[in-house]
């Protein structure tokens, strides 16, 4: 998991995720957080305003899920 992506970051990621799913167009994402997930390699750009999440970037969001769902296991535990 790559700590250097923000909670915004994975915001936008889900974000692109769901456009993707729903053969949506990217959404509008702010120059700061193309910048970053593409330099992580988390999102491409797929054309002129067109973002599209990348398997690294599925991956990021899969170990986030994991995550938070072993956290509340064993907050529960």
């Amino acid at each position: 998991m790559d700590r250097r992506l923000t909670a915004e970051d994975i915001d936008w990621l889900r974000k692109l995720r769901n456009a993707k799913a729903a053969n949506q167009p990217s959404l509008d994402i702010p120059t700061s957080v193309v910048r970053r997930l593409t330099m992580l390699a988390c999102a491409e750009v797929k054309g002129r305003g067109e973002y599209s999440i990348t398997f690294r970037g599925h991956d990021e969001l899969v170990d986030r899920d994991l995550e938070k769902q072993d956290s509340l296991t064993l907050r529960r535990s």
